[in-house]
């Protein structure tokens, strides 16, 4: 259930297998949002990007009920004043890819992963077919005007505690979703 400031009560989310490039396993964390505690969760491994990005939870055109496409997909070489676009582009034409991760070049990757969780987190208690959620590990290159909810979060990533804020960002208009 999310509460009106749109942070998770209470919830508790199977997260999809994932692992990173190579065969590295994947760890499992606890995560705090809004004060509540879910967990474990599985927070992937990614490998740092040399430049802007994205990071989908399911590569493009990939079945989520289909267990040979679990993992994570990377989309690079984005123009950073396009990152929020495409990554709305890409949830509206494929909602398969799951919710989408907006990296800017610089923020470390278990920041993203924690992000990319998190909006795994807060997925899961949206309906059944909703359009997957656009999430940053910092504030994301947009304009000011575009509406974003701001998620405080505290994870334990290996033994070191990591505090942030994930911001959601929202549509400018409900998503319609092939």
């Amino acid at each position: 259930m999310t509460s009106e400031s749109g942070s998770v009560e209470g919830t508790s989310v199977a997260l999809p297998l994932m692992t990173a490039a190579g065969g590295r396993p994947a760890r499992a964390v606890t995560i705090e949002i809004g004060g509540r505690a879910d967990g474990p969760v599985i927070l992937p491994v990614l490998a740092p990007l040399e430049t802007d990005g994205l990071v989908l939870t399911r590569p493009l055109g990939s079945d989520p009920a289909d267990g040979t496409h679990r993992g994570w997909a990377t989309v690079e070489y984005l123009p950073r004043s396009r990152l929020v676009r495409w990554a709305f582009e890409l949830a509206r034409c494929d909602p398969g890819v799951g919710p989408v991760a907006v990296w800017p070049h610089g923020v470390p990757a278990e920041w993203t992963t924690v992000a990319l969780v998190v909006g795994w987190v807060l997925a899961s208690a949206r309906p059944v077919g909703s359009a997957p959620l656009v999430v940053c590990a910092v504030r994301p290159p947009m304009r000011k005007t575009r509406p974003a909810l701001r998620h405080p979060v505290r994870a334990d990533v290996g033994g070191q505690l990591v505090e942030l804020t994930v911001w959601e960002i929202l549509a400018p208009r409900p998503l319609v979703v092939p």
